[in-house]
């Protein structure tokens, strides 16, 4: 009786499975790439917003107004900071008088592929007695895409796709 045992992939066999995962991995890279992108927008712009909400809220708990200061810039040079009293998002050194004191977000701390534009100016400020701030708002761009955080005159936040932007999914149109 021959008894055959075979205990193991013939070198035909593996190479030919790594073939086709190598075929399956090249065609699926390209929509992680735009995945990857579409998730570091929505990072930045859900974190300014959940910011923002924060600082109205510390402003009605504090009874103090908070301002806060937002420096653009694109490739992640731009940066965010806030404060009772006016501050420089710039400012690096804990001890100044302009430092941010309440919190301070570096654009590079994220992803150096998004850019932040204001639409109108680079401070707003909550009030303490309704949390109302200036209508304002600021857009997040990468290559391929763009969200705007809009604050409204009552203190409202809201996430949108600025008009002609290419859609993400879960956010309406502004």
């Amino acid at each position: 009786m021959n008894k055959n045992n075979n205990l193991g992939f013939t070198l035909t066999e593996l190479l030919i499975t790594i073939a086709i995962i190598g075929t399956v991995a090249s065609m699926a890279v390209p929509s992680f790439q735009s995945m990857i992108e579409r998730n570091r927008l929505k990072e930045v712009a859900e974190g300014l917003k959940s910011d923002l909400m924060f600082a109205r809220t510390e402003a009605i708990k504090l009874s103090q107004n908070i301002i806060v200061n937002r420096v653009t810039g694109n490739n992640g040079t731009w940066f965010y900071g806030m404060s009772t009293v006016a501050c420089d998002a710039a400012e690096a050194v804990t001890t100044e008088i302009d430092f941010c004191a309440l919190k301070r977000v570096l654009g590079s701390s994220f992803s150096n592929k998004v850019n932040m534009d204001a639409a109108v100016t680079n401070n707003s400020t909550f009030s303490f007695r309704r949390g109302t701030i200036g209508a304002n708002g600021v857009t997040f761009s990468t290559s391929n895409y763009s969200l705007r955080i809009v604050f409204s005159d009552v203190g409202r936040v809201r996430l949108c796709i600025p008009a002609g932007a290419t859609a993400i999914g879960g956010y309406d149109a502004c």
